[in-house]
């Protein structure tokens, strides 16, 4: 039988969109700017999902105690001008959209907030979505459940009756914390490890299987 939910909230990198190749780009060469060898891309998957500064912390760590704030900018200003050349949705996401189109659909992400309007306006999904928070939406980012609990005051839904789908450790936590079903994605960026050890409520392969589970 089909559990009735009223809200899903959805992160964005690794669950919605295929973010990795061009993070993965805009990383090595804010590397090669610093002189850095440039790192493989499922090495800078693994720092991905938890906000910019902890991904350029982690994947420009020889250099940024001493130029994080030069770091940030090149990366940003490279990110902004090529963060669409590669991404793309993953399978089914406008058609999961279009079945739960009477329900409330949010993203709620770690990216900033421009970067995450950015790439969903990109890729033709922006109006689909009645919120989209992203890091810096908010005093705390995910693992903290403070976002999610912000979407659920805003429209006003008890956490019962709310799903977050997410492909990280992170995704799942900030989803317990708030009293959220939660699902785990197994196709995306995050190590599968970490997101089976968090123990989501389900786990999908596939985003359209949320069609048979939920209505």
């Amino acid at each position: 039988m089909k559990r009735p939910i009223d809200l899903i909230m959805f992160d964005l990198d690794g669950t919605l969109a295929d973010t990795g190749p061009d993070l993965a780009d805009s990383v090595n060469y804010t590397r090669s700017r610093f002189e850095l060898t440039p790192l493989p891309q499922q090495l800078i998957y693994t720092h991905i999902g938890r906000g910019v500064e902890y991904l350029l912390r982690h994947a420009v760590a020889e250099k940024a105690p001493r130029h994080f704030p030069e770091i940030m900018r090149v990366f940003l200003e490279y990110y902004q001008q090529h963060l669409l050349d590669k991404t793309v949705l993953y399978p089914h996401v406008t058609e999961v959209l279009d079945y739960f189109g009477d329900k409330r659909n949010a993203v709620v992400t770690n990216k900033l907030h421009h970067l995450a309007v950015t790439v969903l306006r990109g890729l033709g999904i922006e109006n689909r979505f009645d919120a989209v928070l992203g890091g810096d939406s908010g005093a705390k980012k995910k693992p903290d459940p403070a976002l999610l609990r912000l979407v659920l005051r805003r429209f006003q839904i008890i956490p019962a009756n709310a799903l977050m789908v997410g492909d990280g450790d992170t995704d799942i936590e900030a989803g317990r914390c708030a009293g959220v079903i939660t699902c785990g994605v197994t196709y995306g960026l995050a190590d599968r490890g970490d997101l089976v050890a968090a123990r989501p409520d389900f786990m999908i392969a596939d985003l359209a299987q949320l069609t048979r589970d939920f209505c």
